[in-house]
């Protein structure tokens, strides 16, 4: 006994692994695991002690009880055993009535084994009986009696609890994170009413905490927890150090306690963290080391591994989320907590079982945790999240005084509150740089640009983490992308894309490209567009990329490709896939809104206009909840304006462009992009409804900042579609050929050559030469123009197009005829 004694860290673990395995395996398991023979035997022999004790489930209880005690059949003391509960390598778990003033009353009664009822043993199972005796608790299990069997082996008498473990009643139930944290919350209020009257537990692990399920209501909040197992405890003396033989499992038990060095309640708390750690990742910390690697790392004082890199798919699913949202929101608070329950040397820990509930709680409220460093960035963070509706309208204020003040005070006060954005998209610079884009605005912002231009440049003299400086960069980029500064935009995110993948950063990488790759595509830079966007689809399939990032891969890379002609069916199931993860993973509302949209226009283009129509209209629902979200909602209304328009009713598209037309004049300014491309449409439709001579002045005053703008990407070809029907429409044929050559010029090799829009640009030459009377020169660009459009129909308006061009060519050929 002594022996074992002096080695029981190793004979517990090596006792439950091989009891976890096949009787014919055991040894070569044992091997693996351990190099002293002697140890492997003294396990061996103690698992097939417990397994002769374990049939005593399969008999009855006279036969069980006078295998384990010899006392009268089917009694211990005044207890009748019902049935054997568990056994173990130290004794045997029964459960037992007994009629007390007419009552039956069932109970748990414990029996040391009597192959370990040794000196030191047995002192341990007296130990149980004091402690337990001292302790009362709603969370802990009481103890009802003690006694000595007709042999003399000590016994216990404990209130039955019908439960299950806790992690095993976490899986079953598939209980996400907040309930498991409550159940968590109530395991540590037990153990800390036994630090508050001297008792440390020293074995605190899943299996010694049954959870049982009492009324109705939600897992968290109707079940009961049960605390049990002191055997292994010790009283606190407040004169001197204790140390003690460990007994506890190795996975749980602090390096002191695998060093056999003085315990104290840093031991619980160490073990607190491995629990923690276990129901919130699905796996035990160093749950693939060896004891020796454990002795080993205990020696070493070796830093606790994170929380996210721990997570696995099925431990995602058993908690109700994905593995990429599981490890994001174990990263930071939660992963910063369980390190400090885990941290090698008991005075790094919380001070207190009371230290670790307040953290817990705090977290669960949103309030900065006092295990982080308290820093005014920290503190502001957690107060935006709690509040952020009044930190939105102060924001708000705060940059109306800067466009008026300048930027000199902001720059040595803000830039200490905004350096930092460790959870994704949830600190105080995120959203106040989201919120300085003039989507959020409703209004011109002239200052914003600078605002935007000023953050690059300030952001590297605060902020020195890389990762955070990376997430800071997203977010400018993000803001400029969104007030339409594509150049400066591209070149944050290109800027962001070596750093990312130099640190493996996955999701910075597959973000930054997926971004850049949309505004290459805009400035007209296809291939770089192509290879950017594809790369960051291909980057979103893999486990650490975020739901969001995932959405915005998907719809750039389909939308630009379906934009210039290159259509595909997989590019309709990635902007439906892009939907369906919005909604199921509940992105916020407006970037939900976003995918609706860009799945709507391209359900347009397929001329699939019913469809179109009912998602427009869905994500104009989310937008008008939104304050805010002026120029969201006036793209929405262009939508519908070319909807009715595709439909062949330009009079009812007309009032839609304007209202839309209206909105973003208001919020972005007349010189906006967004502004000028339904100002583009709406011209269309005045067109149409014979306003072309009051359209031309419209769009020719346009053209200037739609080249600034766009350059001689693809993007240039909407005004000049528009510019050369009001041209052609107003009799002006010679700037109608000039127009619509441009118009050819910027789309050859960047757009499908049998793309619709390149059939649209030839009719317009063609009807130019046409007015002109040059038929032999309209001849070849009438005919790729009707072989274009006769095999892009899907609409009315397109039907009716794809009619004209062939008519022109008639006509064409007819006056060709006529002349020969």
């Amino acid at each position: 006994m002594t022996q074992d004694t002096g080695n029981w860290e190793q004979l517990q673990s090596l006792f439950d692994l091989a009891e976890a395995t096949a009787a014919a395996d055991r040894e070569r398991v044992l091997a693996e695991h351990c190099d002293d023979p002697d140890l492997r035997r003294r396990a061996l022999a103690i698992v097939e002690a417990a397994n002769r004790e374990s049939h005593y489930e399969d008999k009855s209880p006279d036969e069980a009880v006078n295998s384990a005690s010899s006392g009268t059949a089917g009694r211990v003391g005044p207890y009748t055993l019902v049935r054997h509960l568990g056994s173990g390598g130290l004794g045997s778990v029964y459960l037992v009535e007994r009629l007390t003033g007419g009552v039956v009353q069932r109970a748990a009664l414990k029996m040391l084994a009597p192959h370990a009822a040794g000196p030191s043993f047995v002192e341990r199972f007296h130990r149980e009986q004091h402690i337990l005796a001292s302790l009362d608790h709603r969370n802990i299990t009481r103890m009802l009696d003690a006694g000595l069997s007709e042999t003399g082996q000590p016994y216990l008498v404990m209130e039955y609890v019908d439960g299950v473990h806790l992690d095993a009643y976490c899986d079953q139930r598939r209980l996400g994170l907040a309930e498991r944290l409550q159940l968590f919350l109530r395991v540590c209020d037990a153990v800390a009413y036994a630090h508050r009257n001297l008792v440390v537990h020293l074995d605190l692990k899943p299996s010694n905490i049954l959870v049982t399920a009492e009324g109705t209501g939600t897992a968290g909040s109707s079940s009961n927890v049960k605390l049990l197992d002191f055997g292994t405890s010790k009283l606190i003396r407040t004169d001197s150090n204790l140390t003690t033989t460990v007994l506890a499992t190795p996975a749980y038990a602090s390096p002191e306690q695998m060093r056999n060095e003085p315990v104290t309640t840093a031991c619980d708390v160490y073990a607190l963290g491995a629990i923690l750690f276990e129901l919130l990742s699905g796996r035990r910390p160093g749950d693939k080391a060896s004891v020796a690697l454990m002795l080993e790392r205990a020696m070493r004082e070796q830093e606790p591994e994170h929380l996210p890199a721990s997570v696995t798919s099925s431990a995602a699913e058993m908690r109700g989320t994905t593995d990429g949202r599981l490890r994001q929101t174990l990263t930071g608070d939660l992963d910063t907590i369980v390190r400090k329950c885990l941290a090698p040397r008991p005075q790094d820990r919380y001070v207190s079982v009371d230290s670790l509930i307040e953290d817990v709680r705090r977290y669960e409220d949103g309030r900065p945790i006092l295990a982080r460093p308290q820093t005014t960035l920290y503190k502001v963070s957690k107060f935006v999240r709690r509040n952020l509706g009044s930190v939105a309208v102060t924001v708000l204020v705060v940059l109306a005084l800067l466009a008026s003040l300048g930027y000199a005070e902001w720059r040595q006060q803000q830039a200490l509150h905004e350096g930092q954005r460790a959870l994704r998209m949830q600190t105080f610079l995120y959203r106040l740089f989201k919120l300085a884009n003039s989507n959020y605005l409703g209004k011109p912002a002239a200052t914003v640009p600078e605002f935007l231009e000023l953050g690059v440049k300030v952001l590297p003299e605060y902020i020195k983490d890389p990762a955070d400086l990376r997430e800071a960069q997203l977010s400018l980029a993000e803001s400029m992308y969104d007030n339409g500064d594509m150049p400066t935009a591209q070149k944050v995110f290109t800027q962001v894309i070596p750093g990312a993948r130099a640190a493996r950063d996955t999701n910075a990488v597959a973000e930054a490209e997926a971004f850049s790759g949309n505004i290459a595509f805009q400035l007209g830079q296809m291939e770089a567009g192509k290879a950017l966007t594809a790369d960051a689809l291909a980057l979103s399939r893999q486990e650490s990329v975020t739901p969001s990032v995932r959405v915005w891969s998907e719809i750039y890379y389909a939308a630009n490709r379906e934009n210039n002609g290159f259509r595909s069916d997989e590019n309709l199931k990635l902007l439906q896939a892009a939907v369906n993860e919005a909604q199921t993973r509940h992105l916020p509302e407006r970037e939900t809104a976003y995918a609706l949209y860009m799945l709507a226009s391209d359900y347009e283009e397929l001329g699939q206009l019913d469809q179109a129509d009912k998602l427009i209209h869905q994500a104009i629902g989310i937008y008008s909840n939104e304050p805010y979200a002026i120029c969201d909602q006036s793209e929405m209304y262009a939508d519908l304006g070319y909807i009715q328009g595709a439909g062949g009713n330009a009079a009812a598209s007309l009032p839609l462009y304007r209202k839309a037309w209206e909105g973003d004049k208001a919020c972005l300014g007349p010189g906006n992009r967004q502004t000028l491309v339904v100002q583009d449409f709406m011209t269309g439709a005045m067109i149409e409804t014979g306003q072309a001579k009051q359209a031309l002045p419209i769009l020719e005053a346009s053209m200037p900042a739609w080249r600034k703008s766009a350059g001689e990407s693809p993007d240039l070809a909407n005004p000049l579609n528009f510019l050369a029907m009001a041209y052609l429409a107003t009799n002006d044929y010679v700037q109608a050929e000039k127009t619509a050559e441009e118009l050819v010029h910027v789309q050859e090799g960047k757009v499908a050559p049998d793309d619709h829009r390149m059939g649209l640009s030839q009719l317009k030459w063609a009807q130019a030469l046409v007015g002109q009377q040059r038929y032999k020169d309209a001849l070849p660009h009438a005919e790729i123009a009707d072989r274009i459009l006769s095999k892009v129909v899907r609409s009315e308006g397109q039907k009716r197009t794809s009619a004209t061009a062939h008519q022109v060519l008639l006509d064409i050929q007819s006056r060709l005829n006529a002349r020969s």
